[in-house]
């Protein structure tokens, strides 16, 4: 509430600056005694200071009010993103979960700050405006009284609505842009070999003209409203200065009234016209409040499954399980996993093995059953403490071999750590690393060979203390014995297992071919 008072200070320490200048100027050319013209001048004084030091308070203090508000957002926005962060991936894609938690929530309190406290400090300093013409000229009513309501509420109305409508077409085709850069540069290279890639990037150029044509229709409306706001001043000065002209005609009026009543629209909307300008991006931070609403709302508490099952037992079941893309292209599969079972499953490329995969670690949604210990695998919070696994594009971070594997188990010690090495048999490049498990693996693992990076994938999946792992290929291309000295050594742990792969792994008790 200070922080409004305060904004609306500044604007009424102004209108009152400009009102005591006009008074003084007009006021000294009829040469009134000097302590009328000292008692002005010490008022000027006083609200030249006032309006500056209000000014500087406003700003401290909503800004530190924002960035509280921003702050306590951002961590219940992080305590609810941790408690489910696999099905806030699998329900929003990637990117634009990220553009949420980090772009979304600064506009969405950029609101505030941008918006809601000038617009409450402007209808403050307007009303103060409206009292004054009325002190000055009760008719000025008629004027005033009007405008400041067309000002203040209708043409921000039209004006914000107009605008969130463009900024969501805008933002939705921006979102639209990255997704088609982002398949765009898979495989750039080979697109630039073979000659294609203009071909990739022609759509890019579509939607770049439909992001400029509907910017351009934005900064339309904006220039609307521009023309309509200022047109609105013109004519409340122009009829204020008839209504003065017009009483003057009628019998003797006050010089100072009179200039005083011609000054008074030139401030009294200062308010309004330092909150305009911010209402043509109100539509973006309008939509970013919705964004970050719908984010909470999705994110609060599921149906939690209850720890009613040990680490060491458990059952999956799968009853016509189908997964899909922007459509279905995989035959539906049923199978049944018990504790220590490891089920491979196989088939030809784009058959859905990998996209199965994805469902099952939680990344996509999937129709059918899909039960865990007879609770719905999509309504299990946290559902990585129960099935992990690694995936074919498995991610190397630029940090230390220790923190790649801890990724998966964060107390897990470095027995467990150098177990899991001998277990792919990189326990020999750890022996000839000077740093051992300290040893930085550069950005995406460029300090290890493609199988190294594989074996890494694997080992980090066997760290986890998850009752079920998901393996992706977890030893496609590499040689063929060290291969199958893998999967013994996996197989032998007693793991629960499910394991995708074209070769190998004869030793499975079950298999699951898909078809497309």
């Amino acid at each position: 509430m200070i922080t409004y008072v305060l904004g609306a200070s500044a604007y009424i320490a102004g209108m009152g600056l400009t009102i005591t200048s006009a008074w003084l100027i007009t006021m000294a050319s009829s040469q009134p005694p000097l302590l009328t013209l000292s008692v002005s001048i010490v008022m000027v004084r006083f609200f030249g200071i006032s309006r500056s030091v209000a000014r500087y308070f406003e700003r401290l203090t909503s800004h530190k009010l924002v960035f509280d508000q921003l702050t306590v957002l951002r961590v219940q926005l992080f305590e609810k993103i941790t408690a489910k962060p696999i099905s806030l991936i699998r329900d929003f894609n990637s990117g634009a979960l990220v553009k949420r938690v980090v772009d979304d929530v600064e506009r969405a309190q950029e609101y505030q700050l941008r918006i809601v406290l000038p617009h409450v400090a402007a209808m403050i300093s307007v009303g103060m405006g409206i009292l004054l013409g009325w002190w000055i000229r009760p008719e000025s009513l008629f004027i005033t009284l009007p405008v400041s309501v067309l000002l203040l509420f209708l043409i921000p109305f039209v004006l914000k609505r107009g605008a969130e409508i463009v900024a969501r077409e805008v933002e939705y085709s921006e979102g639209e842009y990255a997704a088609v850069i982002e398949k765009a540069a898979h495989g750039v290279a080979e697109a630039q070999l073979y000659g294609y890639l203009s071909e990739r990037l022609a759509r890019t150029k579509q939607i770049e003209n439909e992001i400029w044509r509907k910017e351009k229709s934005l900064l339309d409306h904006v220039r609307r409203y521009q023309f309509v706001f200022i047109l609105t001043i013109g004519i409340t000065l122009a009829t204020l200065s008839w209504i003065a002209y017009h009483f003057h005609s009628l019998g003797p009026v006050p010089s100072v009234q009179i200039t005083m009543l011609i000054f008074l629209p030139l401030v009294m909307f200062e308010g309004i016209t330092a909150w305009y300008p911010n209402l043509y991006g109100a539509g973006k931070m309008l939509l970013a409040r919705s964004e970050i609403q719908t984010l909470q709302e999705e994110s609060g508490e599921g149906s939690p499954m209850k720890d009613a099952f040990s680490a060491t037992e458990v059952s999956l079941h799968a009853q016509n399980v189908q997964v899909k893309w922007d459509q279905h292209f995989m035959t539906p599969v049923t199978f049944d996993l018990n504790t220590g079972e490891c089920l491979v499953i196989r088939g030809r490329s784009g058959s859905g093995k990998s996209t199965l995969a994805m469902a099952l670690l939680g990344l996509l949604p999937y129709e059918g059953e899909l039960t865990l210990n007879k609770s719905q695998l999509r309504d299990v919070d946290q559902s990585w403490k129960w099935i992990t696994g690694s995936v074919q594009s498995g991610h190397v971070f630029n940090t230390t071999l220790r923190e790649n594997l801890k990724i998966a188990s964060p107390d897990a010690t470095d027995e467990t750590l150098l177990k899991a090495l001998a277990i792919v048999e990189l326990d020999s490049l750890i022996d000839e690393m000077n740093e051992g498990l300290d040893t930085v693996v550069g950005e995406f693992g460029r300090a290890l060979s493609g199988g190294e990076v594989k074996r890494l994938n694997l080992a980090r999946a066997l760290v986890s203390p998850a009752p079920i792992i998901v393996l992706d290929e977890p030893t496609e291309h590499l040689d063929s014995e060290l291969a199958i000295r893998i999967e013994d050594r996996v197989i032998a742990l007693g793991r629960t297992l499910i394991v995708i792969t074209h070769s190998g792994w004869n030793r499975a008790t079950k298999t699951l071919q898909l078809v497309r």
